[in-house]
């Protein structure tokens, strides 16, 4: 899977701009917000002016991108963590496994 996490500050900005819920003609500044707008998580128009220090947007709405961060983050996390007891299944049973076809020639001297 290809998903891309967002920093901590990005994140929160997103979830908070999610629960807002309409977010037409909002001021932000930031670079946080900045980083949403070029990643196509926000649609805003660049309203910074030359005072400015930060980023400035006015923000139009929140993409399906945006709107679906989280659900694919957690499925993403999901699935990583199916994928991660997977392979400590596998390391597991080929330890045993080793460890049964090293006790072979320790049965047959018993045998004997």
């Amino acid at each position: 899977m290809a998903f891309q996490y967002l920093d901590k500050e990005s994140e929160n900005l997103l979830l908070s701009l999610l629960k807002k819920g309409s977010i037409l003609n909002e001021n932000i500044s930031g670079n946080a917000i900045e980083y949403l707008v070029n990643q196509g998580y926000v649609n805003g128009h660049d309203c910074r002016t030359l005072s400015d220090m930060e980023p400035k947007y006015v923000l139009i709405d929140i993409t399906q991108k945006g709107e679906a961060y989280f659900e694919l983050k957690s499925k993403y996390e999901k699935a990583e963590k199916r994928l991660s007891h997977r392979e400590w299944k596998i390391a597991i049973i080929s330890a045993l496994i080793g460890a049964i076809i090293g006790l072979i020639p320790s049965i047959i001297e018993w045998i004997k």
